[in-house]
């Protein structure tokens, strides 16, 4: 095959990718405009005749909006008879999970990371409760919602085993706990956004101090060596290390 027609064909490949975007933004249009009209029960009844079609259900941006509309619907007032707010809060972290299988790579993640900080903060913040009064299966629920939507979220990851051991589930703890053992190799935490500093924070801080308290002092010296680089100079932090010594 000479330049000439390669060169044809990669343009030719290029303009495909081009239109089949422009076709993908265009057809979920409706769902954008529904949502910064803030008209969310109308979106809600669009998003799910998406999933209802062969053609459109496999892509994650409806159930992104899904969860948007949801997340919306659970802090405003006025939907409070049709839509109890836990229900709707509920709702909307059912959804985040459902969007993360059908975007594995995290695209949409990506381009919308205000969203899903705001919607990690209050999920931590109903489980945060639940955790002061040994809610730990309650609990558990919100943190594994967290790793659904984002599986690198070390803290929640740490905070999902914590609850696990708490319920006896140490089969289900350990998987965990592994799991937030390598990301804890694998992702930059450095690089992590202050509200997953905090969550990480409370994962490491809670789980260290669960191993001190069983007499495993060598696995919680581990874990805290690894949060150093994010944690070190936090006093609760500081503690479990002087502890662990």
């Amino acid at each position: 095959m000479d330049l000439n027609k390669r060169i044809s064909i990669l343009i030719a490949l290029i303009c495909m990718s081009l239109l089949c975007n422009a076709q993908k933004d265009e057809l979920f249009e409706d769902l954008r405009n529904l949502y910064m009209d803030e008209k969310y029960e109308k979106l809600i009844t669009k998003g799910e005749k998406y999933l209802a079609n062969d053609d459109t259900r496999k892509d994650p941006t409806p159930y992104l909006y899904l969860s948007k509309a949801y997340y919306e619907i659970s802090l405003q007032e006025e939907y409070a008879k049709d839509y109890p707010p836990e229900k709707a809060f509920t709702s909307s972290l059912k959804w985040a999970s459902k969007y993360r299988k059908k975007d594995p790579d995290g695209t949409l993640f990506r381009e919308n990371e205000l969203f899903f900080d705001e919607l990690k903060k209050a999920a931590m913040g109903e489980a945060a409760g639940l955790m002061s009064d040994q809610k730990y299966s309650r609990a558990k629920r919100y943190y594994d919602a967290i790793c659904k939507f984002d599986p690198e979220d070390i803290g929640a990851r740490f905070m999902l085993g914590y609850c696990l051991h708490q319920m006896k589930a140490a089969m289900e703890a350990s998987i965990a706990l592994k799991e937030a053992g390598r990301l804890m190799h694998t992702v930059n935490m450095e690089g992590l956004s202050s509200g997953d500093k905090k969550i990480l924070r409370e994962g490491v801080v809670r789980y260290s101090d669960y191993l001190l308290e069983a007499g495993m002092r060598d696995s919680a010296r581990v874990t805290l060596q690894l949060a150093e680089a994010v944690l070190a100079g936090d006093s609760e932090y500081d503690m479990l290390v002087r502890r662990a010594k």
